[in-house]
């Protein structure tokens, strides 16, 4: 049975997610550097910016008369002269912040939300030093928005490029699912179809190939097995018609008891054995899917009767009388079915209720009709209930395990009774153990 995964355990699942996480190991480290790179950027231009207003205000300070210009807007300045080791304060702005000691001595830094500038005067008058101060709340705002910026554009980036990646995915396994959709329905037959070859000359392409040259190997051991089991059979099935028939004419024309019992022992163990073989040719036949069924217009109780004579000397080996009941509207319907399978599917079952019912039971055999439906149950005793009875049809099961036979008579009939567009249905109630077979 095809078995389904989940969408997480696709290849173009795991090809995706293994491209999100090799696209962002290297776009983490690439906008780190970005980064990092436009914020000295941004910083150093917001340093020369704050520069410039100095140098502007450093070249119209006068000392003599003393001349000292006002700040733009947003600025705030302090006028400082020193000397050798004192420093005097000349003017400062209302609101000049508390900076720490020495910090004249710095050409820029940045305190608190602050950028600050320093600029000492080397002309007219040396030792004079401009004090520039500025919010740098713009600055903060251009790396925020640079940050959201490199973010939007990863995220962006990484989503398109995964979308790209799961179609190109998709198109890349496109081959591979056509090699699953036809190898999901390839059977074990004569003629096994081949699943198409990728024209695109990649590993698909080797895949198919390689898969093809099984099913080549595959089919050529199943026609091999076929031709064995079908010849093996052809062999087989003359000397045990010649051993039936000579054991058949010993049995009739000879008066002693013993022998006779002996005779009729051995007699049922060919016609056993020739069941077994037919057996083996129809697994053979199922399996490889090379079953042919010819079909013509029967009735239904003629082939019942066939499988009766058919297990005859078992059924009086055990002492089992067969009582077999015949709807009135069944006597001149004619089914469309081949004879000799269902002849060996009623053979199975009529073998299988004398086999597993008690000595001097009786097999119930009812053939009616409901409409345009047929069906023919074989009912028997039986003392021990059947836990596995939903099983018995499958391959190789048996109700005991200790049970002779390989398990594959029930599987032989329901494969059959398929064929024919039937149903073979278990079922026990009670002491009873019915077998149905049902055809529309």
């Amino acid at each position: 049975m095809a078995r389904h995964y989940s969408f997480f355990k696709s290849i173009r699942a795991k090809a995706s997610l293994l491209f999100f996480s090799v696209f962002l190991i290297i776009i983490l480290p690439v906008n780190y550097v970005i980064y990092t790179q436009l914020k000295l950027i941004l910083e150093e231009a917001d340093t020369k910016e704050l520069k410039i207003e100095a140098e502007k205000i450093l070249n119209k300070v006068h000392v003599d008369p003393p001349i000292v210009p006002l700040p733009p807007v947003g600025y705030l300045l302090k006028l400082q002269f020193q000397r050798d080791v004192v420093v005097q304060d000349i003017f400062t702005s209302p609101g000049f912040p508390q900076l720490p000691e020495g910090s004249f001595l710095f050409d820029s830094f940045s305190y608190d939300t602050l950028s600050v500038v320093n600029l000492q005067n080397a002309g007219d008058h040396p030792g004079l030093v401009v004090t520039l101060v500025r919010s740098n709340d713009h600055l903060q705002t251009q790396l925020n928005n640079l940050k959201s910026y490199l973010f939007m554009a990863s995220a962006g980036s990484i989503l398109i490029a995964g979308f790209l990646v799961f179609m190109a995915a998709g198109i890349v396994l496109r081959p591979i699912k056509k090699i699953i959709m036809v190898a999901r329905h390839i059977n074990a037959s004569n003629s096994i179809e081949r699943v198409p070859v990728p024209k695109m000359e990649d590993e698909s392409h080797q895949l198919a190939e390689t898969l093809n040259a099984m099913l080549s190997r595959i089919e050529a051991s199943i026609k091999n097995q076929v031709n064995f089991f079908a010849s093996a059979a052809h062999e087989l099935k003359t000397p045990l018609a010649v051993m039936q028939t000579e054991l058949t004419l010993m049995r009739d024309n000879n008066k002693d008891e013993q022998i006779n019992k002996l005779l009729q022992s051995q007699l049922m163990e060919v016609q056993r054995l020739d069941r077994v073989i037919q057996d083996f040719l129809l697994i053979s036949q199922l399996k490889s899917d090379t079953l042919t069924l010819r079909t013509k217009d029967e009735r239904i109780d003629e082939v019942v009767y066939a499988a009766i004579k058919k297990v005859k000397y078992l059924s009086q080996d055990r002492s089992t009388q067969i009582l077999v009941t015949i709807d009135d509207s069944i006597e001149d319907r004619l089914i469309p079915f081949d004879f000799d399978k269902m002849e060996t599917v009623f053979t199975n079952l009529i073998e299988n209720s004398i086999r597993y019912s008690p000595e001097n039971s009786i097999i119930r055999i009812l053939i009616k009709s409901d409409g345009n439906a047929f069906s023919v149950a074989c009912i028997n005793p039986i003392k021990t209930k059947i836990e596995n009875i939903d099983s018995l049809t499958s391959e190789f099961k048996k109700s005991y395990e200790l049970s002779s036979g390989l398990g594959m008579g029930l599987w032989i009939c329901n494969q059959i009774v398929k064929l024919h567009k039937g149903k073979l249905t278990l079922t026990q109630q009670g002491d009873s153990f019915n077998a149905s077979v049902l055809f529309r």
